[in-house]
């Protein structure tokens, strides 16, 4: 059994290693300790020697498209009578009531989206008056869009709807289960925006 400061001197061990991987990165308890217990689990739990890693790869890039389809499902039917018809939509509005204004394309980027079905969203927020476009003071080219009152209110009302679909995404996995998820699908999402070239989500993209 380990002593109190043997514990100590491990985590600093730990906290070194976390510092050298993520030179660049604001350093956070909360992250840390998601990454500490993805290494813990993997340390834990893989035996490489047992695994088909191609079969593996498929498995993954298949079940992980299928959570994409059930969330669609969830989050449609969530929206129901609501002002927004799309997933999307509730997405592009929700990420506008975080900060005061994006421009266009930096919307639709962030989402992965293509430029014709983004714009096509934007349009319809547009239209039922739950976000207004100005001009871009910095760039006379481009236009900036944020939420209105109207789209706040809407989002007030559909958020609770919401939340129960992100519960039930998370199906009945513990606190542990859902922290190893996160850190392992936040290590996937930063080598694919590295690989792409896709802008940051400033929160878990939806």
């Amino acid at each position: 059994m380990k002593t109190s400061l043997e514990i100590i001197k491990q985590l600093i061990q730990w906290f070194e290693i976390f510092d050298k991987e993520n030179p660049e990165s604001e350093i956070e308890l909360t992250s840390f300790i998601i990454w500490l217990n993805s290494k813990l689990f993997v340390d834990e739990h893989t035996d490489q020697s047992t695994h088909d890693h191609d079969v593996l790869d498929m498995e993954l890039s298949f079940l992980l498209a299928l959570q994409n389809r059930h969330y669609k499902a969830y989050a449609k039917a969530a929206l129901g009578e609501s002002e927004l018809s799309s997933p999307e939509g509730f997405s592009f509005l929700y990420h506008l009531s975080l900060v005061d204004s994006y421009r266009k394309m930096e919307l639709i980027k962030m989402h992965l989206v293509e430029p014709p079905s983004g714009i096509e969203v934007l349009k319809r927020l547009l239209k039922k008056q739950l976000i207004e476009e100005f001009d871009d003071p910095d760039d006379k080219r481009a236009k900036r869009i944020r939420i209105t009152d109207t789209g706040k209110k809407e989002i007030q009302i559909i958020l609770p709807k919401m939340q129960d679909v992100f519960s039930s995404m998370t199906a009945d996995m513990s606190l542990n289960e859902k922290l190893h998820v996160v850190s392992f699908l936040k290590q996937m999402n930063d080598y694919h925006n590295k690989k792409t070239g896709a802008l940051k989500h400033p929160v878990n993209p939806l």
